[in-house]
C-alpha cells in the first residue's frame, strides 16, 4: 500500500492513527490486511472513496483520501474510526491517546506518557529540538514538511 499511497495527491485528507506503544511485526501484517480490504470496499453512500494508507515508525498509520474525487462522509469517517477501535480490541492499545506523545531518541521513536515525557524534559534528554509528531496535520503534503518537528514548534512546547 505505501506505493499506493506515494501517489495519492498531496492534498488528501489524512488521518494520522499513533498507537500507544510500538506495534510488532506481526500486528503491522494483520492491520495491513484488514486496512487493504477496508479501503478497498471503502465508499460513501454508494460512491468508493479514492484512499490508501501507510504505516510509518511501527507506531503510526496514516489513512488518506483524495476528497478531490470524493468528500469522505461522516458515517464513512465513523467506520474508520471503528476499525481502528478493534484493532485496539485485538491488540489490548490505543490509536486513540491523544496524551501519548511520539518523539525521536537517538535516531528511534519513542512513545512517552505526558507524565513521561515532561520528566525526560525535566532530565534533558528531551529539548525544543527534539523531534515530536504533529498528528493533527490535515493533508498529506504536511507529512513531510508538518509531521516531524522540532518540540519548539508543536503543540507539546507548553510542557517545556
Amino acid at each position: 500500500m505505501d506505493a499506493l499511497f506515494n501517489e495519492m495527491s498531496p492534498l488528501s485528507r489524512v488521518w494520522v492513527f499513533q498507537s500507544d506503544r510500538l506495534l510488532s511485526a506481526e500486528e503491522q501484517v494483520f492491520i495491513k490486511s484488514k486496512l487493504s480490504s477496508f479501503v478497498a470496499a471503502w465508499g460513501t453512500h454508494g460512491t468508493p472513496l479514492h484512499a490508501a494508507f501507510t504505516i510509518k515508525n511501527n507506531c503510526s498509520v496514516v489513512v488518506a483520501v483524495d476528497e478531490n474525487i470524493q468528500e469522505a462522509s461522516g458515517c464513512s469517517i465513523s467506520s474508520l474510526t471503528a476499525l481502528f477501535e478493534s484493532f485496539g480490541t485485538e491488540f489490548k492499545l490505543s490509536f486513540f491517546d491523544r496524551f501519548s506523545i511520539g518523539h525521536c531518541s537517538n535516531s528511534s521513536v519513542v512513545l512517552s506518557s505526558v507524565d513521561e515525557f515532561k520528566e525526560l524534559i525535566k532530565v534533558g534528554k528531551v529539548t525544543e529540538y527534539t523531534l515530536v509528531y504533529n498528528n493533527l496535520i490535515a493533508l498529506k503534503q504536511d507529512l513531510d514538511s508538518n509531521w516531524e518537528i522540532p518540540l519548539k514548534q508543536s503543540w507539546q512546547k507548553r510542557y517545556l
